[in-house]
């Protein structure tokens, strides 16, 4: 009976053991985070304070132009400060500012990375220049001259005229095509391009370098389009060549025509050419020349005689083989005497036929 007594006295003071072991846990609970709310009260208040602040990548904009705009200085808290809020405001004021990215260095530097906005192009519209950045903002509205020195972009209807203002178009399509044109141009260096003419989608024109007006065509595939004719004006194009380079696709190469046929104005002659038009096409690797005469050898001779020789058609640059009605075309087999006969009666008179048919060698005159 006593054991059992025993055990009895020791299962009911279980009970009050565990109480006191969960009270305890609860007191080290509360005071730690009583202390983690006293530390953060602490550092938004005493601790923390900035006392530096550093400003990178800013030339435009003086230190306290930075500072004021931001709403940020030293002796602030570090803790409290709201970067968002600091790059939003830096943005939006400064337009020359494509970017601001602001970040915390514990224990007390604030640092505050901007990126300036660099000039990509002139916008012509109504008589005034609209400087645009290269990220697709308005930096600058109704210049009475372009800048120099970067693209004049004709045919571009601006929808939004304000400062600041992310470039926009009456044809929107349009504004996405200008951004794309002028993103490929930086990244490939495609320098000395004077002006982009976009009044026209499917026919965007560039000048290079005031003597050579480029037909990129539509919009599609650019990249490739800018690569291939930088490629044609690196290799074989010479600094005193003026004319027009039209874009005819990756398997027809370049058309390239001549502003003047003088000897003086032609590229060296490196390497061969494609027929195209009547003009020279060229790829990369090619050359042009400024002759429009084609030969069995698959090349262009330089005499302009625009005729064509083979050794079997003679075309003389008129509406006939040969110019005197009889025997148009000769070919191998010595057969002279296929076609028309325009003399006599034989032939078309008073817009009709005067023998009611053709006449050849085998003497059929009933047709």
């Amino acid at each position: 009976m006593n054991g059992t007594y025993k055990e009895n006295r020791m299962n009911s003071q279980r009970p009050a053991a565990r109480r006191q072991t969960v009270n305890m846990r609860n007191v080290y609970v509360a005071s730690f985070f009583a202390a983690a709310a006293l530390l953060l009260v602490l550092s938004m208040f005493l601790f923390f304070n900035v006392s530096e602040i550093k400003i990178e990548g800013v030339t435009l904009y003086e230190q306290d132009q930075i500072l004021g705009v931001g709403g940020v200085s030293t002796g602030q808290n570090l803790v409290r400060t709201n970067t968002d809020i600091v790059e939003k405001r830096l943005k939006d004021t400064l337009v020359y500012l494509d970017d601001v990215k602001v970040t915390k260095k514990f224990p007390s530097t604030l640092v505050i990375t901007c990126t300036e906005a660099e000039k990509a192009a002139d916008i012509e519209y109504k008589n005034s220049y609209y400087v645009l950045s290269a990220s697709g903002k308005i930096l600058e509205t109704k210049n009475p001259a372009p800048t120099g020195d970067i693209p004049v972009v004709k045919g571009f209807e601006l929808k939004s005229l304000s400062q600041g203002d992310k470039l926009a178009s009456e044809d929107s399509f349009k504004a996405d095509i200008l951004k794309e044109l002028l993103n490929d141009l930086h990244d490939l260096k495609f320098k000395n391009i004077d002006s982009i003419d976009l009044t026209t989608r499917s026919d965007i024109k560039l000048m290079y370098d005031g003597r050579l007006e480029i037909k990129l065509g539509s919009s599609v595939d650019m990249e490739y389009k800018l690569t291939y004719l930088k490629a044609v004006i690196d290799k074989s194009i010479t600094d005193d060549y003026e004319g027009t380079l039209i874009y005819n696709g990756a398997d027809s190469g370049i058309s390239a025509i001549p502003k003047s046929q003088d000897e003086s104005s032609k590229p060296d002659d490196t390497s061969s050419a494609k027929p195209d038009d009547s003009s020279s096409a060229v790829s990369a690797d090619t050359n042009i020349d400024d002759g429009n005469t084609w030969v069995s050898d698959n090349s262009w001779s330089g005499d302009d005689s625009q005729d064509y020789s083979d050794d079997t058609n003679a075309w003389d640059g008129n509406d006939d083989a040969d110019n005197a009605g009889t025997d148009q075309w000769t070919n191998e087999n010595g057969n002279t005497d296929w076609g028309y006969d325009n003399g006599g009666d034989q032939g078309y008179t008073d817009n009709g036929y005067a023998d009611n048919g053709y006449v050849d060698d085998q003497t059929n005159t009933d047709w």
